[in-house]
């Protein structure tokens, strides 16, 4: 207990440093949905994730809790903040769950028994403004963000570095608390330029007419990297569940294809079923989905693209990763690929 206690410390000392992004309501709390019930026969799968985009790819195990038959009961929770996910990890008490890939590099690097399953998110990440711009055009700017030191302050300046740009110098950053200050600002016209995420966007964009999307940073990303998507959520699962109950794993690794196909052909259910449990409005997933980039990529398949990604925020800050990239058993290995 001692161990993990000193673990949890070590991990929420790095986040309240502001070094991982997450989009997540005002209050620390858990809500969670499913089968409550436990039989002899089933194994008890239990799902989480942070309120907010990087739950979405969840809701069809929200809305069918029965998705992978009578051998396995799912139920799903989300944490209004990092730590509270963290320490529900690290006390066992979710098995399956969807966090800022940098996260499950620290929580790796911090010898937490994690391993990570697959990337579910491409990248949400957008640059407001009131016309379409390119970057070489924020200089002299005063371009507004959120926390120094997380996802869009690390990635905005990795952009912008790579145009020749550097913040400090050809432009300034200025931070705000958190998404939903920005976006208020941003809607009252106190705020002019600004780097946001889905579905803040959406939010921002229908309550002001003359602010819309200026730069898909997602294209920035990929013309400046060369790979087709960065790989900002991924999915871990705790070592001792898969060791325990690997035949749920496979099973639930088999699955992910077919429900976030699911998912997007039946996205008003899903997204007014699973709207309160991730914090967001269903008709605010269903505006912002085509720019919230779920995907399902194997951790054996993403392996370039999360190491590439990595080592954008370790030449950052060697804190937002962990202190080093992980090594090859943070990405699991499944028979089925």
């Amino acid at each position: 207990m001692k161990t993990k206690a000193l673990l949890f410390l070590l991990i929420l000392s790095v986040l309240t440093s502001g070094l991982v992004f997450a989009a997540g309501g005002a209050e620390p709390r858990v809500t969670t949905t499913g089968s409550e019930q436990e039989t002899a026969e089933a194994v008890q799968l239990r799902l989480g994730g942070l309120k907010g985009p990087t739950s979405v790819a969840l809701a069809p195990y929200i809305v069918q809790p029965d998705r992978l038959g009578d051998g396995v009961r799912i139920s799903t929770a989300t944490y209004a903040s990092p730590d509270l996910a963290i320490s529900q990890i690290l006390a066992g008490e979710v098995d399956i769950v969807a966090l800022p890939t940098n996260l499950a590099s620290v929580l790796y690097n911090r010898d937490a028994d994690i391993q990570l399953l697959g990337v579910s998110g491409g990248g949400v990440l957008y640059l407001v403004a009131d016309r379409e711009m390119e970057l070489l055009e924020l200089t002299g700017q005063t371009v507004h963000t959120i926390a120094r030191g997380a996802t869009p302050d690390i990635m905005l300046q990795a952009l912008t570095a790579g145009q020749g740009l550097h913040a400090g110098e050809d432009y300034t950053i200025q931070y705000a608390a958190d998404q939903t200050e920005l976006a208020q600002n941003l809607i009252a016209g106190r705020v002019g330029i600004a780097v946001l995420p889905e579905p803040f966007v959406t939010r921002v964009t229908s309550a002001n007419p003359d602010l819309q999307i200026a730069v898909d940073l997602q294209e920035i990303y990929r013309e400046q990297y060369a790979l087709p998507y960065y790989p900002m959520t991924s999915i871990i699962v705790r070592g001792e569940f898969a060791r325990q109950n690997p035949a749920a794993v496979r099973s639930w690794l088999a699955d992910m294809p077919a429900a976030q196909q699911w998912l997007s052909e039946n996205l008003p259910e899903a997204a007014s079923a699973a709207g309160d449990l991730i914090g967001i409005p269903g008709q605010i997933i269903q505006a912002a989905f085509p720019r919230l980039n779920l995907t399902w990529i194997p951790a054996a398949e993403a392996r370039t693209e999360i190491q590439t990604y990595l080592q954008i925020f370790a030449d950052f800050n060697p804190a937002s990763v962990g202190g080093k990239l992980p090594e090859a058993d943070f990405y699991f290995q499944s028979e089925l690929e």
